[in-house]
């Protein structure tokens, strides 16, 4: 319930709404103004028609873009990420607010998982391979569970390797998991053959697209972050980076994550579809994380860098580096060094 009733300029609103088959109620004007969706009543914020007082068009415009899309969000930050990147003119305060409310919790159970499988690795073998390995293995489980289309194109394509050809399940699942490990490694060991030619399979580069892509876009993902300058963050730093972002910066990095997701709906789609439409609080969520993200990566890439040409630029080093042959140390140093002896699987 409100607190009073709805003054002159909110009926007006609410009338013009309604004109227009959106449905508003005064509650959820209140509830808007409180978390900072709309702005707050006040003699700067009215405009004086005559004798009475009415919204300006820009917040008229504002209050039916948020109406829209109401009925598809449960939260207001939901609601405020949904609305800004269908480019309504949501406050910038509200947006980011929403971005680190959605980010944070949510990176922050991705680093407990992985904690929790660094811990899963048998205390004898922890640190054999230095520190790297592990969190590399601690982030390649999470992988295998949550990209399941991806590793069973890596299995399949490994399958069609004439020597692979008869492989048990959980030797193809090992060298999946193996080429897992490496692409959350800081770099490949391009100069290891054994391990190139599991990833060469793998991704199957010359193969059909479709038996592919999904593993094309993960890899990609991964091996992005191998072409980045290397530094470390912490979550109030990451926070830090995210308020500081300025209102244009905002509506720029927008635009950018867009790109992105235009540039992975085209793989995803088999080049069916050039635009995905982000018309859900669930793609709104997954769109605020990656700007998020991005506020912080950008800056281990060159200036300039847009994540849409990073993602590709990715994919073609991945894809050079599987044209190319390399001769290494072999089968038994990579054995050693990814699927060290009496590891719990």
């Amino acid at each position: 319930m409100v607190r009073t009733e709805p003054n002159a300029a909110d009926r007006h609103l609410i009338r013009i709404l309604a004109r227009n088959g959106l449905q508003l109620s005064p509650y959820q004007l209140e509830r808007w103004r409180t978390v900072g969706l709309i702005p707050r009543l006040g003699p700067h914020t009215l405009l004086r028609i005559g004798d009475s007082k009415v919204h300006p068009p820009a917040t008229a415009v504002l209050v039916a873009g948020l109406a829209t899309c109401a009925p598809l969000c449960r939260t207001q930050d939901d609601l405020a990420l949904l609305a800004f990147f269908n480019e309504v003119p949501v406050p910038p305060d509200a947006v980011r607010a929403a971005l680190a409310e959605v980010y944070f919790p949510q990176h922050a159970e991705a680093r407990e998982q992985e904690y929790v499988h660094l811990q899963r690795i048998p205390a004898d073998h922890r640190g054999e391979h230095g520190p790297e390995y592990d969190w590399a293995e601690a982030a390649a489980a999470p992988d295998t569970a949550e990209y399941k289309a991806a590793v069973r194109q890596m299995r399949d394509n490994l399958r069609r390797r004439r020597d692979l050809a008869t492989a048990s399940r959980a030797e193809l699942d090992g060298r999946v998991r193996g080429v897992l490990i490496w692409l959350n490694m800081p770099a490949l060991p391009v100069h290891d053959s054994e391990f190139m030619a599991d990833l060469r399979a793998a991704m199957a580069f010359s193969g059909s697209p479709e038996n592919s892509r999904a593993a094309w876009l993960l890899a990609a993902v991964c091996h992005s972050q191998q072409l980045a300058k290397g530094s470390e963050t912490c979550a109030q730093e990451r926070r830090e980076t995210l308020l500081a972002v300025t209102d244009e910066e905002l509506g720029a990095l927008r635009e950018q994550v867009r790109e992105s997701m235009d540039a992975m709906w085209f793989m995803a789609t088999e080049g069916r579809s050039r635009h995905f439409r982000i018309e859900s609080s669930g793609d709104a969520r997954q769109a605020g994380r990656m700007l998020a993200e991005w506020t912080t990566a950008r800056h281990a890439f060159p200036s300039g860098s847009r994540p849409a040409q990073v993602l590709v630029d990715s994919l073609c080093s991945l894809w050079y580096l599987c044209s190319t042959d390399t001769v290494g140390e072999g089968r038994a140093a990579f054995e050693h060094r990814t699927r060290p002896p009496h590891r719990a699987p």
